[in-house]
């Protein structure tokens, strides 16, 4: 970011400037324009604001208004005990990939910790209300990233998000979700065991302040920190003008890599993805072909992995009938001519072993 910068700067006087309420992106850059740190915003005086303001700014009155409540102290100390930290621009543990944004955030809230600077982030997003089709592609995508030893982010949402970035924690990954509010506030809140995981075993994230609301507006600016963080932009089912297209289009000015899933042509949740793909985004035909593109070592991290795994006879019949669209316990009994009692054994032990899930009651899919 190319800022004026006083090299008084302070990780304190960051959180401070960073935690005035109702402030966005552009408003900080203009005041850092202004004032050039933001501890000059902290002691900037009555004169300086009201001039400010009547150059067309009148916002400025949140700051004077913070101005009175809190010192930078008094700012640190309140998200102490909230069990919130906070990282500045300027930290050296500043996620790099954020660093060359034009617009990158001033600085991140977040609970659990920031992605792993030498790991791969992969995004993959898509559609809220989204078929069982999508949500499967995006836990097998998700999972094979995981394995694979990347991180998934994403905004930890109904749907593809939330699927894709559980998929990632049940395989052992870690997972990030980009918020449009608060990290104090969970939204949406169905999405509550995701979010106490995330938190164990990932990050929740946000440049939004404490306290911070949901507002349908900021949904679009936390998107573009969800591709910003990623090396490569996986969307699943999108409709058109939806806010995961709005996000792939962040990924490309960012000059990060695109990929889609297609879909049916008069399948409105394809529209998106199929678009995308006609205007030159990667083609995704596989999660393995998927992940083998970007982690080359996947394969063979594969292969050792299967072959620590021993099936017996009957569990092998059980797992070669298992494909990607889920079956019914009673085609599954026909394919393999086992008995009801038999089948539901083997479905538990490939269960154990990560290799099948009960999609829906009665009905599973193959996992790897």
């Amino acid at each position: 970011m190319a800022l004026e910068k006083d090299s008084s700067s302070t990780e304190a006087g960051w959180e401070w400037f960073c935690s005035i309420p109702q402030l966005y992106w552009e408003h900080r850059r203009i005041l850092l324009a202004c004032f050039h740190s933001p501890e000059a915003v902290q002691k900037a005086t009555e004169a300086e604001l009201s001039l400010l303001e009547e150059r067309g700014c009148p916002w400025v009155q949140k700051i004077r208004k913070y101005q009175r409540e809190f010192t930078p102290q008094d700012t640190v100390h309140k998200r102490q005990e909230t069990g919130i930290q906070f990282i500045s621009c300027e930290n050296a543990q500043y996620p790099e990939q954020l660093k060359d944004l034009k617009d990158a955030p001033y600085g991140l809230f977040y609970r659990g910790q920031l992605p792993a600077p030498r790991k791969k982030n992969i995004a993959v997003v898509g559609a809220r209300v989204c078929t069982h089709y999508g949500k499967l592609l995006a836990e097998q995508i998700a999972g094979a990233i995981a394995e694979a030893g990347g991180q998934v982010v994403s905004g930890a949402a109904y749907g593809i998000d939330g699927a894709a970035q559980w998929a990632a924690l049940e395989h052992g990954g870690n997972s990030f979700g980009i918020v449009g509010s608060g990290v104090d506030l969970r939204y949406p809140k169905s999405n509550e065991r995701l979010f106490d995981r995330l938190e164990q075993e990932g990050g929740v994230i946000s440049e939004f302040p404490p306290g911070t609301e949901p507002l349908r507006s900021h949904f679009p600016l936390r998107n573009r920190i969800i591709s910003g963080l990623a090396e490569v932009v996986v969307v699943i089912e999108a409709r058109r003008g939806s806010g995961s297209l709005i996000t792939a289009d962040f990924a490309l000015e960012q000059g990060r890599t695109v990929m889609a899933v297609p879909g049916r042509l008069d399948d409105e949740l394809s529209r998106g993805c199929n678009e995308l793909i006609a205007q030159g985004a990667g083609l995704i035909l596989s999660a393995e072909s998927f992940v083998e593109q970007f982690f080359p070592d996947y394969r063979t991290q594969k292969k050792r992995k299967g072959a620590d795994i021993r099936l017996a006879p009957s569990e092998n019949l059980v797992y070669s009938s298992l494909g990607l669209h889920s079956k019914s316990l009673w085609e599954l009994a026909e394919c393999t001519s086992l008995s009801l009692a038999e089948l539901g054994g083997c479905l538990l032990s490939l269960e154990k072993k990560g290799l099948a899930r009960e999609a829906e009651r009665n009905y599973y899919v193959k996992v790897k």
